[in-house]
């Protein structure tokens, strides 16, 4: 195992994140829309273009030029993070859009602090400054640690709603 290793593997596991977010914004393009209308982001119509294609560019770099897209990453959730907490003040109650409309929950906690995980995978992709081979090891370990986090999130969704 290395730190360089498990922080590509991290850089990897963050573009598939990011990847599958942008996707699922795409494929329905109005729904997202609308439902950054429901958030109050302001120009939804160019949010619902932009974000997704911003998100798809951090893939792209988290594969060829790690530590640059994870920083890149860290001030994208970090603005979506901040929104989310602005958002929760004000009692909106709409749909995050955050994996494009494929979940009509409304904004939580629980998406703040997803988020803050994400923000840690992409302090872990800052381990490696290239792309670089990974080990069993590497990999096991990163997808154990996310696996464990996911389905801690999981499972508080489904406390909080009963």
């Amino acid at each position: 195992m290395s730190s360089t290793g498990v922080g590509y593997v991290a850089a990897v596991a963050l573009a598939a994140i990011f990847a599958i977010a942008a996707v699922a914004k795409l494929r329905n393009l109005s729904a997202t829309e609308r439902d950054f209308v429901g958030l109050g982001l302001p120009r939804a119509s160019f949010f619902a273009r932009f974000i997704p294609l911003a998100e798809l560019s951090i893939v792209a770099l988290l594969l060829i030029v790690p530590p640059a897209a994870a920083i890149a990453a860290l001030v994208s959730l970090a603005f979506f993070t901040t929104f989310l907490i602005g958002r929760l003040r004000a009692g909106v109650r709409a749909p995050c859009a955050c994996f494009g409309s494929s979940r009509a929950q409304p904004i939580s906690v629980r998406d703040v602090v997803r988020n803050l995980l994400l923000m840690g995978l992409a302090v872990v992709s800052l381990a490696t400054d290239r792309p670089t081979k990974i080990s069993v090891l590497d990999a096991v370990v990163v997808l154990a640690v996310l696996l464990i986090a996911g389905g801690a999130l999981h499972l508080a969704g489904r406390v909080r709603s009963q």
